[in-house]
């Protein structure tokens, strides 16, 4: 189940010294650049209506799509990003943006400006960046209305800035995939319910929106087999909605800290770790987290989080996200096939 080599983020470095080309002046305020006046670019959410034909998709959603350049010391990474939210919200992926000392966004009107990180989630490779200045944006699609071979496109910057907005299409070819990576410290990590699709895509479609034939995003695009033609991975979008929800209302949002480690168990039992096929696996706890000290322990499986069902990390990681530091939830959980109750009150990461 390793793709160990196989296996590469979406994420583009170029090489120090920058050099950034074409020739920019100044309006609106912070955005640079000579706007596309053909490109509608006013904020409001796009809705495209369902259509065989995917060049009205595609000229309707793009300007929701922006290209991303963030900074780290002297080198500039290249990624993508979409707009899901009024006030400039954009989600990407925090392997594009996390750290970098400053962050510009590419508009589809070939202008330019300025973007802040406001959220990121390391375990998800999720991001929310809030850019200078409004912009259109896109409804997003729950993961239940996916289908397996339904077509999809992706837009995004593959390689380099240069092309910023490239268009590809496919179709998803699987729901609910887990790929197992070997980080470089060498440990091991998982990224868990991934849409599958053979949308190509390249270094620097990081974040870039898979978006289905009604206009809609499903999916944020985070890593591909490089080894095999046509077989990547987005993150499903619902998963990140509650805290988009939580970042408008409030200006930002802390990620409640949980403690654990945890496999779908559909997953631990292909790993032979249990029987039961739902819920979700505990497979590493630390002692100190509220979970550990809500008496949760290695070998549980988490089954409830109030009286929401959890079967699988993408239903209890929303269902996280749902909820603040400080809250109080009810977590039940399976041991030794044995129903058990406990509460514990959400903590910030230590």
């Amino acid at each position: 189940m390793k793709f160990v080599k196989s296996i590469c983020l979406l994420l583009f470095f170029l090489v120090s010294p920058l050099c950034l080309t074409g020739c920019f002046s100044d309006y609106n305020g912070d955005v640079k650049g000579t706007p596309d006046v053909n490109i509608n670019m006013t904020p409001r959410l796009i809705s495209a209506k369902e259509s065989s034909n995917f060049e009205e998709v595609v000229e309707t959603v793009t300007p929701a799509v922006v290209g991303i350049s963030a900074i780290y010391n002297d080198q500039e990474s290249v990624g993508s990003g979409v707009a899901v939210a009024d006030g400039g919200f954009i989600l990407t992926n925090n392997h594009v943006v996390d750290g970098a000392s400053s962050i510009t966004v590419y508009y589809a009107n070939k202008t330019s400006g300025r973007a802040t990180l406001i959220w990121t989630d390391p375990s998800m490779d999720l991001a929310i960046i809030k850019a200078s200045i409004n912009l259109p944006y896109l409804q997003t699609a729950n993961l239940d209305s996916v289908k397996t071979g339904e077509e999809v496109i992706s837009i995004g910057t593959p390689l380099t800035l240069q092309f910023k907005h490239t268009v590809t299409k496919g179709i998803v070819s699987a729901l609910n995939r887990t790929i197992e990576i070997d980080n470089e410290d060498g440990s091991t990590s998982y990224l868990q319910n991934l849409l599958q699709h053979d949308a190509s895509i390249n270094p620097g479609n990081s974040g870039g929106p898979v978006i289905n034939s009604n206009g809609k995003v499903v999916g944020i695009n985070t890593l591909k087999v490089s080894e095999a033609e046509g077989i990547g991975f987005a993150i499903p979008v619902e998963i990140v909605m509650p805290v988009v929800e939580k970042v408008v209302s409030d200006g930002g949002y802390v990620t409640p800290y949980l403690g654990i480690f945890g496999l779908d168990s559909e997953i631990a039992v292909f790993y032979g770790r249990t029987l039961n096929k739902e819920g979700v696996y505990i497979v590493n706890i630390d002692s100190s987290g509220p979970m550990a000290k809500a008496g949760l322990t290695k070998g549980d499986i988490i089954i409830k989080v109030d009286d929401q069902e959890i079967k699988t990390m993408l239903d209890l990681r929303t269902s996280i996200y749902q909820h603040k530091i400080g809250d109080t939830i009810k977590i039940t959980f399976l041991r030794d096939n044995m129903e058990n109750t406990v509460s514990l009150t959400l903590t910030n990461r230590p």
